[in-house]
């Protein structure tokens, strides 16, 4: 038994996808995507046995001098974890605690695939820091929707156009983008993040639409589309056009479009209890899941856990910064915290 990087396997690793239960951020895709986007590596290490890799885990350095190193499965999205046989995790695990324990504060694994948890729960400290919401598209999705929610949909497609986004779309979306993770108190993405995703879009591995108000783009929603799943990674909107309910109309024309290319689940993507995304989340009909991370603490002394309210004055400072401040220092936050 071995221990590699999957990447130098390239044939092992395809060979391996196409046997075993995976999510995108276990594919070559997706590491060419990570790491063009934020200019990092993007590690997949598997054991390998009789020729064959058995598990894998993706696995990414994360560096700054003001936040420590970490280790997470996986950086830049709210999922991770491992994909194949649950009988060499412990020994992948024990490769990284061996390793990286000397350099690195703690390995975070996100949630991903559920039949790891039972492993996972027995060899790390679980936390449960946050929820998802995951819709089936088997049977008439439609009726399980809340009825206030579908009233709500109707009227919005009757004020707004609704239309998949492609490559030339991306100046626009950008600055609706901007102006909305600057009122979220958030640092955004790079262009050039946006520029690899629709790279996927094109490929069809993902799939981006929006809400257009007389020509104007009022709310996009972007996601991954990949095996049996349509996964939510992104939604922005204009607050001054609300009432359209723009946000309503897009997320029915995408669960609309999951439906008909025959992808099993929507799955809206991670959210905290006590925000206001639950309970829009909630009306969709989907089944609340948890969505757990695994923690193995090194330099550590307890489980990181980002409590909003911690950071409110720093949140009220960002929502006053020009566009231009927040575009350009963004991206280093996010490549420096892993998200």
């Amino acid at each position: 038994m071995s221990i590699i990087d999957v990447s130098s396997e390239q044939r092992l690793w395809e060979e391996f996808l196409q046997k075993n239960t995976h999510l995108i951020f276990h594919t070559p895709l997706y590491q060419q995507f990570i790491e063009k986007a934020f200019g990092v590596k993007y590690s997949v290490l598997g054991v390998v046995e009789a020729g064959e890799i058995k598990v894998i885990l993706p696995v990414m350095e994360v560096h700054s001098s003001l936040f420590g190193n970490k280790m997470i499965s996986t950086a830049y999205l709210e999922y991770g974890g491992f994909a194949g046989d649950l009988a060499y995790v412990s020994s992948l695990l024990d490769h990284i605690d061996k390793s990286y324990s000397k350099d690195y504060d703690y390995l975070e694994i996100r949630g991903g695939l559920e039949k790891f948890d039972g492993v996972l729960s027995e060899n790390l400290q679980k936390a449960l820091l946050y929820k998802r919401f995951v819709l089936s598209l088997d049977g008439d999705v439609w009726q399980g929707i809340q009825k206030s929610k579908r009233k709500a949909i109707n009227k919005s497609l009757k004020n707004v156009d609704v239309r998949e986004l492609s490559a030339k779309d991306i100046d626009e979306f950008y600055l609706l983008y901007l102006h909305n993770m600057r009122s979220f108190g958030s640092p955004p993405y790079s262009q050039n993040y946006f520029v690899q995703f629709f790279s996927l879009v094109e490929k069809g591995y993902a799939k981006a639409f929006a809400s257009f108000y007389q020509g104007k783009m009022v709310s996009a929603l972007l996601g991954f589309c990949y095996g049996d799943r349509v996964h939510i990674l992104i939604a922005v909107s204009n607050q001054e056009f609300q009432e359209l309910r723009p946000n309503d109309a897009m997320h029915w024309k995408y669960i609309d479009f999951a439906k008909a290319q025959g992808y099993r689940w929507f799955d809206f993507g991670r959210v905290r209890e006590e925000s206001g995304q639950f309970e829009y989340k909630q009306k969709w009909g989907g089944t609340l899941m948890e969505l757990p991370s695994y923690f193995l603490l090194w330099k550590a002394k307890e489980v990181p856990v980002v409590d909003p309210a911690k950071y409110s004055l720093l949140v009220k400072i960002w929502k006053r910064l020009p566009l231009a401040v927040t575009k350009m220092v963004g991206m280093k936050l996010r490549r420096e915290l892993g998200i």
